[in-house]
């Protein structure tokens, strides 16, 4: 199991008043294998890779660097082109969990989409808050990905600064 992340990311995000956030990430595992210097280890963040053969079982991205004060609301993923092999993703935080969308296949095209609130509880008008820095990962939960082209969301608002009281 490796976990990585694309090379320059941080935690800072674009928004729009009143903060309105739709964070979007594209990956083409085919281009990556390609030319690996566009991702590094999580470990190393700032050393690019030299060799890349494809996202093993196991393996996590880290796709959004989170800032704290971030409220997400919806995640999801539309898969352009299908890969090779019978691979499955989940999204989730801090690398282990399905805690935005549940283990999907992508050997076929589509679109996923979930409510954040639906997986932290049953009001589905409720949602994840960051309270600290933080990552939404992809985590390959079974097969090899080779070839799969796949666009990424997270969707929500910049709370600003949670701790202090005006």
């Amino acid at each position: 199991m490796a976990e990585y992340q694309f090379i320059g990311e941080s935690n800072a995000v674009a928004y729009e008043a009143p903060g309105y956030v739709v964070m979007k990430k594209y990956v083409d595992v085919a281009a990556l294998i390609a030319a690996p210097q566009m991702l590094a280890l999580a470990s190393a963040p700032n050393t690019p890779l030299t060799s890349f053969t494809g996202f093993a079982a196991a393996d996590v991205v880290n796709l959004f660097h989170v800032p704290a004060g971030f409220v997400a609301r919806m995640a999801g993923m539309y898969v352009q082109s299908a890969d090779t092999n019978a691979a499955t993703i989940a999204l989730g935080i801090g690398g282990a969990t399905a805690a935005f969308m549940a283990a999907t296949a992508i050997n076929s095209t589509g679109a996923t989409i979930t409510v954040v609130g639906d997986a932290y509880g049953a009001n589905s008008l409720m949602a994840k808050e960051f309270v600290a820095n933080d990552t939404v990962d992809a985590l390959l939960a079974s097969a090899t990905a080779i070839d799969a082209k796949i666009h990424f969301f997270l969707e929500g608002y910049k709370a600003f600064d949670i701790t202090s009281v005006v």
